[in-house]
């Protein structure tokens, strides 16, 4: 296919900001006010700002990786090069099991929410069906699809789910905050390891980094998606900490969500019905974006098409989803998820980003000899 034909499938750069926020603001941000308090109790915020600013320097890093790398497509490519067919495919084959298990997790928070709050007797397959039927139709669409759905992940819930958590500060207790710095040094960066898994999803940019017109254009869009993920989860956390204090919400599993309860509107009895309704908007982009980087990453290692893989990824992930039932595996798939996205952010990308830095100077020194 050549380059006129091809840009057809591409995305403008300003639409790397959707891709990115949409897939890192999704169901934790819900109940991640619980893990902080574990390690930093009111001096969250801190981790907060540690952690998007360690985000920004690995986005950094990504765009590097690509401009050291000259004409490589994507991460499937990337490792193939720089490390070789046999252990450049191991790679390979481990950010398709993460792609496919970040899309599981997502899907099976999202609908023991929905089982908690609205339908306690409906069992997880209805729902997983339901979703899954819509990932395909979503996904078969293209990546100008998945993007497009993106768009509209960020802007509704932006419009209609963000103002009602500002209700709670007609009840806040502001001295929730003092005594300010009351947490050492490590705490902090305990509390940024436990919120760093909250900007996951920009990883993904490793896989479509190649349907972006320009792509090294589209950095800054990307860091501005970034710090608009900060400034959510800084805007969370701020109210949080102001309506709760550090007991309550040991006792809370979601207290984002808890936090929707207190508008009151007179013909809407229960708001948060509403709010995790509009929040399929938050949790599906993120599901089709995964799913699409499971399905090209086995294109491009084993020349498997799209329209064929994606069918039998979305029937294992059904599977999958039906074996999680209580709350302590599901938050077991959680750990284990997180920590491996933490450890691919923060070991492999930088890792990769010092070799590649040193293939290129050696290689620049040799071109001088």
């Amino acid at each position: 296919m050549n380059q006129p034909e091809r840009e057809r499938f591409f995305v403008s750069p300003f639409f790397v900001f959707f891709t990115i926020h949409c897939a890192q603001v999704g169901i934790g941000v819900l109940s991640f006010q619980r893990q902080l308090n574990e390690k930093v109790g009111h001096d969250g915020w801190m981790s907060v700002i540690v952690a998007g600013v360690a985000s920004h320097l690995l986005i950094w890093m990504i765009y590097k990786i690509f401009h050291l790398s000259g004409n490589s497509e994507d991460v499937i490519q990337l490792n193939v090069q720089y490390f070789g067919k046999w252990i450049g495919n191991v790679f390979n084959i481990g950010l398709v099991i993460y792609f496919f298990l970040l899309a599981l997790i997502v899907l099976r928070l999202y609908i023991e929410v929905i089982q908690v709050w609205m339908f306690p007797l409906m069992g997880t397959w209805q729902f997983s069906l339901i979703l899954l039927l819509l990932t395909y139709y979503t996904v078969s669409g293209g990546f100008r699809t998945v993007v497009g759905l993106c768009l509209w992940g960020v802007v509704i819930p932006l419009l209609t789910i963000f103002p009602m958590l500002f209700f709670p500060l007609e009840y806040a207790h502001y001295r929730n905050f003092l005594p300010i710095f009351d947490h050492s040094a490590i705490d902090i960066l305990k509390g940024a390891k436990e919120i760093t898994v909250e900007y996951l999803g920009f990883e993904m940019l490793f896989m479509y980094y190649s349907f972006i017109k320009n792509g090294q254009q589209s950095q800054k869009w990307a860091q501005w998606a970034n710090g608009f993920t900060m400034f959510i989860y800084l805007v969370v956390i701020f109210i949080s900490t102001v309506f709760y204090n550090e007991e309550q919400v040991k006792h809370i599993i979601w207290p984002t969500l808890t936090l929707g309860k207190i508008p009151e509107i007179p013909f809407i009895e229960r708001m948060e019905y509403i709010i995790i309704s509009i929040y399929v908007l938050v949790v599906f982009p993120i599901i089709c974006l995964a799913v699409w980087s499971v399905t090209r990453g086995l294109k491009r290692i084993i020349s498997l098409q799209q329209r064929l893989s994606l069918p039998f990824v979305l029937i294992t992930i059904f599977v999958a989803s039906l074996l999680f039932n209580t709350r302590e595996e599901i938050d077991k798939l959680g750990k284990i998820v997180s920590m491996i996205g933490f450890y691919l952010v923060v070991g492999y990308i930088p890792a990769f980003y010092v070799y590649a830095s040193f293939m290129k100077r050696f290689k620049w020194k040799a071109s001088m000899k």
